[in-house]
């Protein structure tokens, strides 16, 4: 029997609080230490979620027109497990008999929808999140969201989630003078893609036969001119990037030069921190919440020290 495999991405969590100043432009930017982002949280944690049956915890959110749920599963010794779903109506599937082969609705009640969802690990003491990627699940935004949507409003405080690099590949390109180009390739399911390039609803089983579907989005500079301001602007936008799209995003290059150079691409998604979790079931089915909860725990700990090292960065 196969055993099932699942991609692990690392994040940093950080939050910042912006305070208005008199004859200031720009908001004053105070960065929040570990132990006040754990109280932020505990503080959603008390206050804004729902208890549920089983004593965890849960808010609904919206994140790019989708509705999510984040569920807190334990929340104790600094770490929270979660559970991010998404609720989806129950007219895209169905209950098919495996030996018959006959499908029939899915029963629900009228309040109730169908959830995909996808698990995380938060350690507070560290400020890393760990993520475990499955097809169509929510994405690690819906984290940055929870606290964007739950404390902006009355505190100020701005969430920002930036993917783990294993190399200095993303500090290279922000010291460069100028980058000339981003190139951004992600996956788009079937129907979206035959959409946007013109293909009508009743024609979509004419096309068949497609290896992939991916969309590409280029931004070019002007000739000699830089598209950021600065390489921190690079830097957030790689970081939004990397958390709206998840395993969705395919490639992400950055052209740029200095003085006196011709220009060259730099890869910044090969350098990404991930590792990959195996689980003892060939049908995810089967797979329950604790085997999530071992598994991140188990290569969180693992590459610790080593996720603290490339996170300080």
């Amino acid at each position: 029997m196969a055993n099932k495999t699942r991609k692990v991405s690392f994040y940093r969590l950080s939050l910042e609080k912006h305070v208005a100043v008199p004859k200031q432009r720009r908001p004053r930017v105070t960065p929040l230490t570990n132990d006040e982002i754990e109280s932020c949280f505990q503080k959603i944690y008390d206050e804004q979620m729902k208890k549920l049956t089983d004593d965890h915890r849960a808010i609904d959110i919206a994140v790019f027109g989708n509705q999510y749920v984040i569920e807190v599963i334990q929340f104790e010794e600094r770490r929270a497990f979660i559970k991010i779903g998404q609720q989806n109506p129950s007219y895209t599937v169905a209950l098919r008999d495996s030996t018959t082969l006959e499908t029939e609705g899915v029963p629900m009640k009228e309040t109730q929808l169908l959830e995909l969802f996808t698990f995380c690990l938060v350690d507070f003491e560290t400020g890393i999140i760990s993520y475990i990627g499955i097809n169509g699940a929510p994405r690690i935004s819906a984290i940055r969201a929870l606290f964007d949507q739950c404390l902006i409003e009355k505190e100020g405080i701005h969430a920002v989630l930036a993917a783990i690099m294993t190399d200095d590949i993303l500090q290279v390109v922000m010291r460069k003078k100028t980058i000339s180009k981003l190139s951004v390739v992600v996956s788009v399911p079937d129907d979206k893609i035959l959409s946007d390039i013109g293909v009508s609803a009743e024609n979509f089983d004419a096309v068949r036969n497609v290896k992939t579907h991916t969309a590409t989005y280029t931004l070019t500079a002007k000739r000699n001119a830089s598209i950021f301001s600065s390489g921190r602007s690079l830097a957030e936008v790689v970081a939004s990037t990397k958390s709206k799209f998840g395993d969705d995003l395919k490639k992400l290059l950055a052209n740029a030069k200095d003085d006196g150079e011709g220009s060259q691409p730099y890869d910044l998604l090969q350098y990404s921190f991930t590792k990959t979790v195996v689980f003892n079931h060939e049908d995810a089915a089967f797979l329950t919440f604790e085997d999530f909860q071992a598994a991140l725990v188990n290569v969180y700990t693992q590459n610790k020290h080593e996720l603290i090292r490339y996170s300080r960065r």
